[in-house]
């Protein structure tokens, strides 16, 4: 347990009940036809996808990092969270200009990624 609370709560269940929200906006936004948005927005339905998740990914990045890796709320939490989060704009970064750089790969998986497709 956690020595302060989080709206009244522990910490360690409000951040699981807040990673699950999230969670299931990923699986939403990437099972729903955002065809009409990317339309509007003028670019594929994929790429719109790709933005979704990597700004839900941002909350729950920031959600890991101060409850579970203990960079909020403890006495030595600022240097620990400086450390800790420096490299995480350049993670944040490679990640998405990795998914720019392949639109498909939000939303579709190489044949050798699909079960049953192992050739073992």
């Amino acid at each position: 347990m956690a020595h302060y609370k989080i709206m009244g709560q522990d910490p360690y269940w409000m951040n699981f009940y807040g990673l699950m929200i999230l969670t299931l906006i990923e699986v939403l936004a990437v099972g729903a036809d955002l065809g009409p948005v990317a339309d509007s927005l003028g670019t594929e339905e994929n790429v719109v996808t790709l933005w979704i998740l990597t700004i839900i990914a941002i909350p729950k990045f920031i959600m890991i990092a101060a409850i579970f890796m203990h960079l909020y709320g403890d006495e030595d939490s600022g240097i620990l969270t400086m450390t800790a989060l420096f490299p995480a704009f350049f993670i944040l970064i490679m990640v998405l200009f990795v998914g720019l750089t392949h639109p498909d790969a939000p939303s579709s998986l190489p044949d050798w990624c699909r079960p049953g497709n192992y050739g073992l």
